[in-house]
């Protein structure tokens, strides 16, 4: 949700509080907010047609990720959770499947390595292709967050309350990084909110899977989004629209987002369906590696293929 569920339900609430305060300027924020975040260059011709009918919108695929940036470094910056949003505009329906930021696969062009080094080389165009070939799949759009963006939602929204399964501790004197989190129930500031979603290496030696680390992000998605209809004051408002401007970037197109999110006003977060791409750890030449099998990428692929020709998503 860093990417498509976060993002979505930001926007959706948004609308929700349009609806109900009917306020022309905060509209005009926000027309001017979907310019923003727009990063299509294109002429019109390709994407999803400007209609005025829902039943015009073809279901498709979009990846959706997020990123971290150390200017300090100039670093500009590497993928981090990765998510293959399917999406059905008809039918209101969307299916998230997660993909291992260490998963071992093939970058067009570069050779076998870890997935998310496709963002430093080639940025989303490169992730969009290696993931098409991948799983044999078009993805018609992206959609990235920054992770400064994140920080400052969660803190625009008061925190969100999560159980911390463990203790979490973790330093790294490179770049700065300082993870303290006690185990139990608590609520998380938008700092502490990121190192709980993004915890895998611990000063103890006792590291997080990529998979238990999406169990956490489930968590903190699922926190955020009951959260955010709570955004109904319009100075708040206003301060949502300005981070989404500043930190999120998609490749589709302004009529796009304001149709897709008219339509996903009916959408509840609980019918959201999750998959997970499921890999072994390997070393390989000193490296470690999610290798993920042919008869994993077929699952995925039948994943996909019910999604988009109407049947019911059999796991």
């Amino acid at each position: 949700m860093k990417g498509w569920k976060l993002w979505g339900s930001i926007i959706v609430c948004v609308l929700i509080i349009l609806s109900t305060i009917g306020a022309n300027s905060i509209y005009t924020t926000y027309k001017n907010m979907l310019e923003s975040i727009s990063v299509n260059e294109s002429d019109g011709e390709q994407g999803l047609e400007d209609a005025e009918d829902k039943k015009s919108l073809e279901p498709f695929a979009m990846l959706t990720y997020g990123v971290s940036t150390r200017k300090q470094f100039n670093d500009t910056g590497h993928s981090d959770t990765m998510l293959l949003a399917l999406v059905d505009p008809m039918k209101v329906k969307i299916s998230l499947i997660s993909i291992p930021r260490d998963a071992y696969v093939n970058i067009p062009g570069h050779g076998m390595n870890k997935i998310n080094t496709a963002y430093p080389i080639g940025e989303s165009k490169l992730m969009m292709e290696t993931i098409e070939n991948w799983l044999d799949i078009d993805i018609h759009a992206y959609t990235s967050i920054n992770f400064q963006g994140f920080i400052d939602l969660v803190d625009l929204i008061g925190g969100i309350d999560v159980y911390v399964p463990r203790k979490m501790e973790y330093d790294d004197r490179i770049d700065g990084t300082r993870v303290r989190l006690a185990k139990g129930q608590q609520v998380l500031d938008g700092k502490n909110a990121l190192d709980f979603v993004r915890f895998r290496k611990s000063n103890d030696g006792r590291h997080d899977s990529d998979y238990t680390r999406m169990e956490r992000q489930q968590q903190a998605l699922t926190a955020i989004s009951s959260k955010m209809t709570s955004l109904r004051s319009i100075p708040r408002v206003f301060n949502m629209m300005n981070i989404l401007s500043d930190n999120v970037q998609t490749s589709l197109k302004p009529k796009e987002l304001e149709q897709l999110t008219k339509i996903f006003l009916s959408f509840r977060t609980e019918d959201l369906e999750t998959h997970s791409i499921i890999g072994g750890g390997h070393n390989i030449n000193g490296v470690w590696y999610e290798v993920v099998t042919e008869e994993e990428v077929q699952r995925i692929n039948d994943i996909i293929y019910e999604f988009f020709n109407g049947g019911d998503l059999e796991i």
